[in-house]
């Protein structure tokens, strides 16, 4: 009897042990640093710039590229810009922004910006046929060991690899604009892509502050848009049918779900409240909700008039009277203020 007690506690005492070992084994795996390597962007339009920073914060040199001696200078501008603002912010150190402003450079050299990339980041147009092309060249012109991700926001991965001879190493890396704000990454595995390529890039890009979520199908919309379009689809049939103002819409989801989202995710909020509740509630709601498989025709009315939104001067709401840039001004500075909050800045 005694000997089995002695074993029994020689047991817990051996499991306790394991179960601390495990604990501070993921503690340093999750701790520990991504060696620099060296990262080609290519576009210097929306994205780009912002992807550049965000690697270089992380301590890789990067080249960004673009077609011309302007795209590159803009480019260029856009990242001291970026990061003028993480200065403003708090979210950098002038240290840390010197040293990473000195880790980029532009160049128009394609061969000779990817020629020893450990990753090359692609956002040019979305344009299939573009980036099948851009992709064939890279599958070239890289290393072997080369990852190579696409910043598309819907296109297929399998399809955009297709003229690769190593299309496993091609996947989707989706960040969400601001790319220098918003912590966003979706990795999207293609028919082809390997565990290995998600895998780097989610350490590269985790060690470099983003959360990166995997799509494991390269389904169209990827997982982000999916759900925002989703919640556009229903917008729009609200505002179409008459149930509710634009402004209020907006003011519903600003000051209703949207503000909680931060806190808690969508089907966090499903398991609090009860699966029991949300599905009595989905009975009933599901056959009311819009299942158009086409854009509204509302929606075509105004593109129609030439009313494409603040770039026009009017869309769903009259920009005449409102200011785009100072909208921008303010959804930075409350991603700012979450991004200080997760990271307990004062």
């Amino acid at each position: 009897m005694r000997g089995t007690r002695r074993h029994r506690n020689l047991r817990d005492e051996l499991l306790k042990l394991s179960v601390s070992i495990e604990c501070l084994t993921a503690a340093a795996v999750a701790s520990w640093p991504v060696a620099p390597a060296r990262v080609a962007v290519l576009g210097t339009g929306m994205m780009g710039p912002g992807i550049a920073l965000t690697l270089a914060l992380a301590k890789h040199p990067v080249t960004l590229v673009g077609r011309s001696s302007e795209s590159v200078a803009r480019g260029l501008t856009a990242v001291d810009h970026a990061l003028a603002q993480l200065r403003a912010e708090r979210l950098t150190t002038a240290r840390s922004a010197f040293a990473a402003r000195r880790r980029i450079q532009g160049a128009r050299d394609l061969a000779a910006a990817v020629g020893r990339a450990a990753f090359v980041f692609e956002s040019v147009a979305e344009d299939l046929d573009l980036k099948q092309q851009l992709f064939g060249q890279l599958d070239q012109l890289a290393p072997r060991q080369a990852i190579f991700a696409s910043n598309t926001s819907g296109l297929p991965i399998t399809r955009i690899a297709e003229r690769m001879a190593r299309p496993e190493r091609a996947a989707t890396a989706h960040f969400w604009n601001p790319a220098h704000l918003m912590p966003l990454v979706e990795l999207v595995k293609g028919e082809l892509t390997s565990d290995t390529t998600i895998d780097a890039l989610g350490q590269v890009l985790g060690a470099a502050g983003k959360r990166t979520v995997v799509v494991r199908k390269d389904v169209p919309g990827q997982l982000g848009n999916r759900l925002q379009h989703a919640l556009y689809r229903e917008a729009f049939h609200i505002i179409q049918e008459g149930v509710a103002s634009v402004e209020d819409v907006d003011i519903a989801i600003k000051y209703g779900p949207g503000l909680r989202f931060p806190a808690y995710g969508l089907l966090e909020h499903a398991d609090m409240v009860g699966l029991d509740l949300v599905q009595a509630i989905d009975s009933y709601l599901f056959p009311a909700l819009s299942s158009a498989d086409a854009p509204p025709a509302f929606l075509s009315a105004l593109i129609a008039r030439g009313d494409l939104g603040a770039k026009s001067g009017r869309g769903l709401y009259d920009w005449t009277e409102r200011s785009a840039a100072e909208v921008l001004a303010a959804r930075d500075r409350f991603i700012a203020a979450r991004l200080r909050d997760a990271r307990h800045i004062p």
